[in-house]
């Protein structure tokens, strides 16, 4: 086995949660150093409060010497040379009864708003059923086409549950082009060990079940058997320059979870017979003192038609090469 690295989580158990999250401010605190409104922060604790996962979280934060997978550790890589990438605009989420329950029995609203749980109250609802999210997100219908999509990733699943240390290893770097001729670029190095609001595996996972009605994740997304993921530190650039870091970076090859006109599928309509791989710089970052997470948009340097910066960048890759194997 490698030599053991010890990875402490931003300030103690401060880690993620963060990745696939809901954005532009749904119910979203205001970045740091902004008064938050009492109504809010308390409507926030209250479903904070409701976290599912943070007994098993608090078991697993000072275990020192986590076991491997069973089978032994996994090393996979996933490219793209060329091609298009999808990139996905701020819309609002059609719901899910399988995910999200009924106005009557509503589901998945516990943690913070967009991380582990959507409160109700943000959910439009018609005929006895939730039809729609009322604020915008990065998980939606709405997309554009950017051209010369690049991805080198390699991982390393060595460490099988969430720990104060860990073996798993990640290297991505991608790029994309806007029409302009403008070149995006993520890139992450430093897996984080041990989530937040949600297991994160020791920061790279392989063959599980994430998001939807599994609440490891966001639940706006579908649920997704996902082949590989990881949760890591990274960077933003724009054009070679370092525009934002450290941001939290959310990486996913999993089954296919678009339809027709590149919709966002609902649980029911998704195609287990493709694959495609996600890449997520979410809006939130965390409170180190709270041990929460604040709203703070990420600096894209992508402008929208109506003039703002996208905030956030969510982005498909499709035209994949995928080789995996046992250590």
């Amino acid at each position: 086995m490698r030599d053991r690295r010890a990875r402490h989580v931003l300030g103690g158990v401060l880690t993620l949660a963060l990745a696939m999250t809901l954005t532009v401010g749904v119910a979203a605190p205001p970045a740091s150093g902004k008064e938050v409104p009492p109504e809010v922060k308390k409507m926030i604790q209250k479903l904070q409060a409701l976290t599912p996962q943070k007994g098993y979280l608090k078991a697993h934060a000072d275990l020192e010497k986590p076991f491997e997978p069973l089978g032994g550790p996994v090393e996979v890589s996933v490219t793209q040379d060329s091609g298009g990438v999808f990139v996905a605009l701020p819309d609002k989420r059609k719901l899910d009864e399988d995910v999200f329950g009924t106005p009557e029995m509503p589901r998945s609203f516990g943690g913070t708003p967009g991380i582990t749980g959507v409160p109700p109250k943000f959910r439009n609802h018609e005929g006895g059923e939730y039809t729609t999210l009322k604020k915008m997100t990065p998980f939606g219908d709405k997309f554009t086409i950017m051209k010369n999509g690049e991805l080198e990733l390699t991982a390393l699943d060595a460490t099988a549950t969430d720990a104060a240390t860990t073996d798993d290893e990640v290297q991505m770097v991608a790029k994309w082009q806007d029409k302009k001729g403008n070149t995006y670029e993520v890139r992450a190095g430093k897996v984080i060990p041990h989530g937040l609001e949600f297991p994160v595996f020791g920061g790279v996972v392989t063959n599980h079940i994430l998001h939807g009605w599994s609440r490891l994740g966001t639940p706006l997304m579908p649920t997704e058997f996902t082949y590989l993921a990881f949760w890591a530190i990274g960077e933003v650039r724009k054009n070679g320059e370092v525009v934002d870091k450290p941001r939290i970076v959310h990486g996913m090859l999993t089954e296919y979870v678009r339809k027709e006109g590149y919709k966002l599928a609902k649980d029911s309509e998704i195609t287990p017979g493709r694959r495609h791989f996600h890449l997520m710089v979410s809006p939130f970052m965390p409170n180190k003192e709270k041990g929460h997470f604040v709203h703070d948009n990420v600096k894209t340097g992508f402008k929208l038609p109506n003039g703002k910066t996208l905030p956030f960048w969510h982005v498909m890759f499709e035209t994949l090469d995928i080789e995996s194997s046992r250590k």
